[in-house]
């Protein structure tokens, strides 16, 4: 037997029997922000009441209040209150939603646009119906824009706002919007790895490495264009670093003393001798 819904009435409603709105703006439900509701509702219950409409098989509608069906059902309930409206439900459950908590920022810009196609708006009668500038409205009406790979991933990740979009609708090209969004994504993706402490480096390896820089930069030392003096004082000083090395490397490479000894033959005397 179908129920009949006066429009007003307030009704409870059994959870199970509620289908959400195929028409519902909000794509993304924070998981966070939905099981501190849950967590309220299992305290206090549900403040608010639903709204809900009937489908062309009489079934209820969720019209707004999606986020408090979901929450109510993990918070153990099984019935909700509802209030019933009927005629023009989805402009209604937009605004609802609007003023509720605010969607992403890609699911307003989709649900614009759904709205204008639908009702036939322009720009102006869009923004009259939604009670917001025009100005807010085109510049919403914009991230419709970007590329299909931006815009999905925005759909799924409350972290990036409305202002942060817009920068990136506003390039050129979908091209350069979808670098300058990589772009960000792969900087972001750096900054939150750990951040790890770099080896330090014993005296030797860093007195190892400086020698090697310095000799490297003897291939590309500019000293044709120097004066006459500075190459002169270049001279002295490549003299005095070929000294001390010719000194150190021959330090180097002369055998140990013990090697010495035990060329020639000679030992040490015993420490055991009586």
């Amino acid at each position: 037997m179908t129920t009949k819904y006066f429009k007003g009435r307030l009704y409870s409603l059994k959870i199970a029997d509620l289908l959400p709105d195929p028409n519902q703006a909000r794509k993304f439900i924070d998981p966070i922000a939905l099981n501190e509701l849950t967590a309220s509702i299992q305290k206090l219950g549900v403040m608010t009441p639903i709204q809900f409409r009937q489908n062309e098989e009489s079934a209820p509608v969720i019209v707004s209040g999606h986020r408090r069906v979901m929450a109510a059902g993990k918070a153990g309930l099984t019935e909700i209150k509802g209030t019933y409206t009927d005629g023009d439900t989805r402009l209604k459950g937009f605004v609802d939603n609007l003023q509720r908590e605010d969607l992403l920022p890609i699911d307003e810009a989709e649900e614009m646009a759904a709205l204008m196609t639908e009702y036939s708006f322009n720009q102006q009668q869009l923004a009259d119906s939604l009670g917001k500038a025009k100005s807010s409205v085109s510049e919403t009406l914009m991230l419709n824009n970007l590329p299909e790979d931006v815009r999905s991933a925005c759909q799924t990740n409350p972290v990036f706002t409305k202002t942060f979009l817009l920068k990136i609708a506003k390039m050129k090209t979908q091209d350069a919007m979808s670098r300058k969004f990589q772009k960000y994504m792969d900087s972001a993706a750096k900054a939150s790895q750990p951040a790890t402490k770099p080896k330090r480096l014993s005296q030797e390896r860093t007195l190892i490495m400086k020698t090697d820089e310095l000799a490297g930069k003897f291939d590309t030392l500019p000293w044709r264009e120097w004066s006459e003096d500075d190459r002169n004082d270049l001279v002295n000083a490549l003299q005095n670093v070929r000294n001390r090395a010719d000194v150190l490397l021959a330090d180097i490479e002369a055998p140990p003393p013990e090697a010495e000894e035990a060329q020639s033959g000679e030992r040490p005397p015993s420490k055991n001798l009586a």
